[in-house]
């Protein structure tokens, strides 16, 4: 339980450093948002650990989801240039692995 709820905070902030780091210094900042962000879930996911990966995505697109859905003066976090974009579309992978890691339905014979 302390390993998903670590790594679910992991999530929030490596998100929350990629959306606050996307625009920070053009392309080195949308890079190492997007390299970060998909490498953390991929280091978990070939840990002895696996389904950690699952909470760590949660997190993650948590931060994202709520940067996305904008701001009450009508701003958003994320712009609607290539950036942007680019990071929303860095959330695909990182969805992914979340669901990969998930434990799978076992059958009636095992």
């Amino acid at each position: 339980m302390v390993l998903h709820a670590s790594s679910l905070l992991l999530g929030v902030v490596v998100g929350l450093g990629a959306v606050l780091e996307h625009r920070a210094d053009p392309p080195l900042g949308l890079l190492l948002a997007l390299v970060t962000s998909v490498a953390v879930p991929v280091r978990l996911l070939v840990s002895h650990r696996p389904r950690v990966a699952a909470s760590y995505a949660l997190g993650w697109l948590v931060v994202l989801a709520v940067a996305f859905a904008g701001r009450p003066e009508g701003d958003y976090a994320l712009a609607g240039d290539l950036d942007g974009y680019l990071l929303v579309a860095g959330s695909v992978p990182v969805l992914g692995i979340g669901v990969v890691s998930l434990p799978g339905r076992r059958s009636a014979g095992s």
